[in-house]
C-alpha cells in the first residue's frame, strides 16, 4: 500500500512538473513571437503623439530623439530586446534594408526599453551597424504587445505601419513596402 502511494505520488509530481513546464513555455512563446504573419495598421497623429514622453528615446551616442524631430524622414522603428531570439535574428535583415535604402530618406531605429547599459554592451558585442536606443517608457505603453514589433512612420510624421513579428526585412517584397511609404 505504502509503494503504491508513493507510486501514485510520484505519478502526480511528474504531471505537475510537465503541466508547470508547458505552461512557461507557453508564456515564453507569446511573449517573444516569432510568426512570420504581418500586422499592419494605421492610427492617428495625435494617439501616437499622445502615448510619447518627453523625449521619446535616447540613443547609445547620447542624443535624444521626438519624432517630431524626425519629420521629412521616413522612420523605421524595430522594438526588440536582448532576451528576444527572433529580435536578434531579424537584425542583419534590418541592417541590410538599411543600407539598401540610406539614400532613400530613410532612418533606422532599433528601440529596446531595457537598461542603457545593456543596450550598449548588446551593440558593443554583436557588431551591428545600427542606430541603438532606448525607450522613455516601457514598450506597453505604446500598445505593443509582442516583440519584435516595427513601426513605419512616412516623412510627414504619421504612423502608416506597424508590423508584428519577424520579418525578412531585406526581401524584395518587404523594400517594395517600405519604398512605398511617402
Amino acid at each position: 500500500m505504502k509503494n503504491m502511494l508513493c507510486l501514485e505520488f510520484h505519478r502526480h509530481t511528474i504531471h505537475m512538473t510537465k503541466t508547470i513546464f508547458f505552461g512557461l513555455f507557453t508564456l515564453i512563446l507569446v511573449g517573444c513571437s516569432s510568426t512570420k504573419t504581418q500586422e499592419e495598421s494605421t492610427e492617428s497623429e495625435a494617439s501616437v503623439a499622445a502615448a510619447q514622453p518627453e523625449h521619446f528615446m535616447q540613443a547609445t551616442d547620447g542624443t535624444y530623439y521626438q519624432l517630431e524631430d524626425l519629420k521629412g524622414k521616413r522612420v523605421f522603428i524595430n522594438f526588440w530586446a536582448t532576451w528576444c531570439k527572433p529580435c536578434i535574428a531579424e537584425m542583419p535583415d534590418i541592417q541590410a534594408a538599411a543600407q539598401i535604402l540610406k539614400d532613400e530618406n530613410y532612418v533606422f531605429f532599433l528601440i529596446s526599453d531595457q537598461d542603457m547599459d545593456k543596450i550598449k554592451a548588446f551593440e558593443t558585442e554583436r557588431g551591428f551597424d545600427l542606430t541603438f536606443a532606448k525607450l522613455s517608457g516601457k514598450v506597453q505603453d505604446l500598445g505593443i504587445q509582442s516583440l519584435p514589433t516595427t513601426y513605419v512612420y512616412n516623412s510627414n510624421g504619421k504612423r502608416v505601419r506597424k508590423i508584428g513579428g519577424a520579418v525578412k526585412w531585406d526581401s524584395e517584397d518587404m523594400l517594395a513596402s517600405l519604398r512605398e511609404v511617402e
